[in-house]
């Protein structure tokens, strides 16, 4: 009975081996990537942002070159940062979401964050971080604000980052800071 229970034990294995060999490629599963999610928004459409690129970069990056302190904590010098355009559009969608459904958050109007909005225009980050203002404001005032404030300072000097982009929209200003993940 023992051996009968045996071979059969070793027939089952076999067969189960022989499908599934059938059945699966010779592929690891740790090597295979599942595809992007497609961006939900249009990320071609036009956009009027007003801001000027290169003087929100100097600033930006002339803070970031020399440290600062974020409130009570001392953030080291961090590298600077690109425009990403991806990131701006992100930014202005914002924006122009806030200012249109008249709210003012990190949240937009279908309770989506800086996240899912940054991935919606086609960027996959391994990290982000966002500001926003509302007011009558140039570029200097706005970083000059972002500074002041320990949390957002801290998003400003945080070394992760690598690109940013900045939009406003009447008065309605957003910038989103990112990392991009590494392309396999």
């Amino acid at each position: 009975m023992m051996r009968i229970v045996r071979t059969a034990a070793i027939i089952v294995v076999t067969f189960v081996c022989l499908v599934g060999m059938a059945a699966c490629s010779k592929d690891a599963l740790t090597q295979m990537t599942p595809p992007p999610p497609p961006p939900i928004k249009d990320t071609t459409f036009l956009m009027n942002n007003p801001v000027d690129k290169a003087l929100l970069l100097q600033l930006v990056n002339d803070t970031r070159s020399k440290g600062c302190n974020c409130g009570d904590t001392f953030m080291a010098p961090a590298p600077p940062i690109t425009w990403n355009t991806a990131l701006e559009r992100a930014a202005w969608l914002h924006s122009k979401d806030m200012n249109e459904d008249n709210y003012f958050s990190h949240y937009d109007s279908t309770g989506a964050d800086g996240g899912k909005r940054i991935t919606s225009m086609g960027y996959f980050w391994r990290a982000w971080g966002e500001n926003i203002a509302l007011g009558v404001l140039t570029e200097k005032t706005v970083v000059d604000g972002w500074f002041k404030s320990p949390t957002h300072c801290k998003v400003l000097m945080n070394s992760t980052f690598k690109e940013m982009g900045v939009a406003k929209v009447d008065n309605f200003w957003t910038q989103e800071m990112a990392v991009p993940k590494p392309t396999p």
